[in-house]
């Protein structure tokens, strides 16, 4: 009988055979062995360096980019991004510190001044054309802006009715930051001062923006608008020099204006939430112009783990992450959405920076703040009008690095 059975289950099988072989053809193959072999000897994971101190957005870029990554993740199961941050010396230092460089590193401008060790890329696509210059050396293009900043006008509304045209000869005090490492602030006040005015043209900030309204005062936020197109040019009190303390005199009522960046503008949005500051108003100048810049760049590789670093940054520029940045207080370097509700401060930023013309640095030009320091030592000394003088360092700003160092 058990000769029977065992028969019986051999005949079984036999007949299983032909649909064993049908369903290993229908079934999906089993893709780790091409995986291991193509990622041999890597651990999975890919190594960001992400620079500290970043002068984008308003100081919590790093809930930003930890979402980007968690989506990246998701997509690439097995794979990881591991984000360090360092300082600039030791990011700039990434191929000769004697630590295995990273496979990506987050810089701003002035962090390189050369591309070496890092792989060229193609411009991608939805990159604002205004920004497609900002990684480029030697007609290649070695970095990309994922996230920027910008400047404003900070006014005190109970001292002044909105932002002069001219501030020689008038009664409006005026403090501004003097440069920093990652802030030129010379060069922004002389985009913001860039246009022409006419004799009994309004003051800037008058005109209202719909629907913006920040609680303070009542008064709704001031539009972007186009520069004036009338034949004066925009002065400088006489003796105008640069104030360490400018932001602070500002909070204190002390002066009536100053230029503030993202960082500011939130400072001053919890100063008004504790009952405190001055009856703050924001409002765009004339031209747009930024050096605060997030950029991505890839280190060489010969392997594999290159197309995951480009589809990484393909992650970093999607619109759900660009609209993400809002959370970060720093703006889209596409046309994605950019998060900012119709009752956030940042949202006049954000107008400011989408139009026409925005002017924005190159992140591996080292030359361009002795440019910049130059032309605006000509404004300050009335040696020339702010719209020629502007143009001057417009003209330069997107011109390749490489010609200069």
């Amino acid at each position: 009988m058990g000769k029977y059975r065992s028969a019986a289950c051999v005949a079984c099988l036999l007949l299983l055979a032909p649909l064993l072989v049908r369903s290993a053809r229908m079934l999906p193959a089993d893709s780790r062995p091409l995986v291991a072999e193509k990622y041999a000897g890597w651990s999975g994971v890919l190594r960001l360096w992400v620079e500290e101190d970043c002068p984008v957005g308003s100081g919590n870029l790093s809930i930003w980019l930890n979402g980007c990554i968690a989506r990246f993740e998701k997509r690439h199961p097995g794979v990881y991004v591991q984000p360090q941050a360092v300082d600039a010396d030791a990011l700039s230092d990434f191929l000769d510190s004697g630590i295995r460089p990273p496979d990506l590193l987050l810089f701003s401008p002035g962090t390189l001044d050369e591309p070496e060790g890092l792989m060229e890329l193609d411009v991608p696509k939805g990159l604002r054309q205004e920004l497609v210059h900002c990684g480029r050396w030697s007609g290649g293009t070695y970095a990309v802006p994922v996230a920027l900043g910008g400047y404003l006008w900070a006014w005190n509304a109970a001292q002044i009715d909105g932002v002069p045209n001219t501030w020689r000869d008038s009664e409006v005090s005026l403090a501004v930051p003097p440069a920093d490492d990652k802030h030129c602030f010379g060069a922004a006040l002389l985009a913001l001062c860039s246009g022409r005015y006419s004799e009994g043209e309004k003051a800037k900030g008058e005109v209202e923006l719909p629907g913006v309204d920040l609680g303070l005062g009542g008064q709704a936020t001031p539009a972007p608008t186009i520069a004036p197109t009338g034949t004066l040019p925009c002065r400088l009190p006489e003796g105008f020099d640069f104030d360490v303390g400018a932001f602070q005199r500002f909070c204190n009522g002390e002066v009536c204006a100053t230029v503030v960046t993202p960082r500011e503008i939130r400072r001053l949005q919890r100063l008004s939430e504790q009952g405190k500051g001055p009856d703050w108003r924001l409002s765009p100048g004339s031209a747009a112009f930024t050096d605060q810049l997030l950029c991505l760049g890839i280190v060489e590789k010969e392997d594999g783990q290159a197309e995951l670093c480009r589809e990484f940054l393909r992650c970093l520029l999607e619109d759900e992450s660009q609209t993400a940045l809002s959370a970060a207080g720093a703006f889209p370097v596409t046309d994605a959405p950019s998060g900012y509700g119709a009752g956030d401060a940042l949202a006049v930023l954000d107008a400011a920076l989408r139009r026409p013309g925005l002017v924005a640095v190159n992140c591996m030009d080292e030359g361009w703040p002795e440019t910049a320091e130059r032309i605006v030592r000509k404004f300050l000394a009335n040696e020339g009008e702010a719209p020629e003088l502007w143009r001057a360092l417009a003209e330069r700003l997107p011109e390749n690095p490489n010609i200069h160092s």
